[in-house]
């Protein structure tokens, strides 16, 4: 297990790890032979870019990260879904005439959020202060970009401690899951599933394998990615996440669906684990009588540090846990600890990120 370990901390994010090798060291990790593979596409799956700027004189070039050099010029890049394939030369073109010489001075990065509906989100970062008359030149490139590619566009300018916003901050974002299609808000800033046609099918997964009814608690909620379609499995449910960006995303998907038995807070998991053990009380929660509640399922999504010991013990009380991983190695330390009183029931991979190390996991256990 340490040598996979070492090994998985030793490929970093560009080295092109083949998929069969990914779900091999995963599986020896988490000492599994009989799960699921969902494969992403090769190319065309990244929904989302960030992008480092360089100056020549008066003209630019977009650069990532490289192995060997610190940075790499590049002109596109096949993993991205093609409206943002589409958008990158037209933006460069458009930045590098005359007109817009001023507005792209001391432009550091580039990030960019698309939707499937063809919207994108452009967020221009700055080392110099922005005035508020950059916004007359943003609502140019606006225009400018929709006429040459006719999609849609929000543009925003960032400065240390300035925001400057076109229109909205945000994209509004449709999933087809199961033949319902859920409406999401996806905040510059936030964290977002990266792999589209990857996250529908994980949250197909999710419902196809869990036990239905009663009531689920759902830690690190984020914008209500598996909330909103869990909403119709469980007679309440409550979610919780730290980010106050995510949990006015999810009061957003809530009215957008028209779903109205998600009750939401914005905790940390720790704070979560405080307030249903009645260790703490939080005004977070007003409004939300934790006693009728009868949870019988919890589901986790943590970030790649995992769970942990604390964590792992509270959840020890439900009779299902539905775990999302994005790390193998920390999704093995807290199974160790689950299958002290809980036995796996299903488990897949799901190649959220091809071409690198990283790999997304599922795992349903039952109580013994």
């Amino acid at each position: 297990m340490a040598l996979v370990c070492e090994f998985l901390d030793r490929c970093g994010g560009c080295v092109d790890i083949t998929l069969e090798s990914k779900i091999n060291l995963a599986s020896n990790l988490l000492d599994i032979r009989d799960f699921q593979v969902f494969k992403s596409m090769e190319s065309n799956f990244r929904a989302r870019a960030e992008l480092g700027i360089y100056h020549n004189g008066d003209k630019i070039s977009y650069t990532m990260h490289g192995v060997k050099e610190r940075f790499v010029k590049i002109k596109n890049c096949q993993n991205l879904l093609p409206n943002i394939q589409k958008t990158l030369p037209v933006l460069l073109n458009i930045l590098n005439s005359l007109e817009f010489n001023t507005f792209k001075m001391r432009l550091f990065s580039l990030e960019i959020l698309a939707n499937q509906n063809n919207a994108l989100l452009l967020t221009l970062i700055y080392h110099r202060k922005l005035e508020e008359s950059w916004l007359l030149d943003a609502r140019k490139l606006q225009t400018s970009l929709k006429e040459i590619l006719g999609f849609h566009f929000e543009i925003i300018g960032r400065s240390r401690g300035v925001k400057l916003v076109v229109e909205d901050d945000y994209l509004v974002e449709s999933l087809e899951v199961s033949g319902k299609k859920f409406y999401y808000r996806y905040d510059e800033g936030a964290f977002t599933q990266p792999n589209v046609a990857i996250n529908q099918k994980m949250i197909t997964w999710v419902l196809e394998h869990l036990k239905h009814g009663g009531d689920l608690l759902e830690m690190y909620c984020g914008c209500g990615n598996f909330t909103i379609p869990l909403s119709f499995n469980f007679d309440k449910i409550l979610a919780t996440e730290i980010s106050k960006i995510s949990i006015n995303a999810l009061r957003f998907a809530c009215e957008k669906n028209q779903i109205k038995n998600i009750h939401f807070a914005r905790l940390s998991g720790a704070e979560c684990i405080e307030a249903l053990n009645k260790t703490r009380k939080f005004n977070r929660l007003k409004g939300i009588d934790l006693n009728t509640f009868n949870f019988g399922s919890v589901f986790v999504d943590p970030p790649r540090s995992g769970l942990g010991v604390e964590a792992c013990e509270f959840l020890k009380h439900f009779k299902q846990i539905i775990y999302i991983s994005c790390n193998p190695q920390t999704l093995a330390q807290d199974l160790e600890i689950l299958k002290q009183t809980h036995c796996i029931k299903h488990i897949a991979f799901f190649d959220q990120f091809p071409h690198t190390k990283h790999l997304e996991s599922g795992v349903i256990l039952e109580k013994i």
